[in-house]
């Protein structure tokens, strides 16, 4: 998933929605980088939008303060679900996931976030 090359004839600057589908990346992959940058956006709200400096943020996450600075300037590399989850948690947030089958006759494989469910489309 990391470091792959994209051939001219698969970019897409129509765009589909879907930025990792428009670069390349099958589904899964696709669907995988969806809920990783879905947190992501959600840890850098967090911390742009708390009342505290980059050191304070680095003692109640239990990371270096360049960390921090990295994740507040969109450097996302580095950082798994599960790491970003864990800085979510220690900031006390509550994370909400679910899984279920699709409804007869509907298209399955679908990654519902709700982000983009707010904003009227679904990434597949």
């Amino acid at each position: 998933m990391n470091g792959k090359k994209v051939k001219k004839e698969e970019f897409n600057p129509s765009g589909s929605g879907d930025i990792f589908r428009d670069f390349g990346f099958s589904e899964q992959e696709s669907a995988a980088l969806n809920i990783k940058a879905c947190f992501f956006r959600k840890l850098q709200e967090a911390l742009k939008e708390s009342n505290c400096t980059q050191v304070e943020l680095a003692a109640k996450l239990r990371i270096a303060q360049p960390k921090v600075s990295d994740i507040i300037n969109g450097k996302m590399a580095g950082l798994s679900v599960e790491r970003i989850v864990n800085l979510l948690l220690r900031l006390n947030y509550v994370i909400g996931l679910d899984a279920h089958p699709a409804p007869a006759g509907a298209r399955g494989g679908v990654v519902d976030l709700a982000e983009k469910r707010d904003r009227g489309y679904l990434v597949s």
